[in-house]
């Protein structure tokens, strides 16, 4: 995962070319239902409170859009790709 900055940044570095960071965000609790209602992930619900506390929100010089999450797939994957198209690479 890339919840630190330098992880980001190690990933871009070894990639050599701009990567452009998808900040998906939504409340805990929203996201533990979401968890909950996967079947057969590698990540389990507990783990979420300490993925959270380790979580690093991408600072405006970092190459990152963040996305309301709030909303259904649909919906999501549209407000990705809106800033997707407006942000420059």
């Amino acid at each position: 995962s890339a919840l630190k900055r330098a992880y980001r940044e190690k990933l871009a570095n070894a990639a050599g070319e701009p990567i452009l960071f998808v900040h998906l965000h939504g409340n805990q609790d929203l996201l533990q239902q979401r968890i909950a209602a996967r079947e057969n992930h590698f990540m389990p619900a507990s783990l979420l409170t300490s993925q959270l506390a380790t979580l690093e929100l991408p600072d405006s010089d970092e190459l990152a859009i963040t996305v309301d999450i709030s909303g259904s797939k649909e919906q999501v994957i549209q407000l990705i790709l809106s800033q997707f198209n407006t942000e420059t690479l």
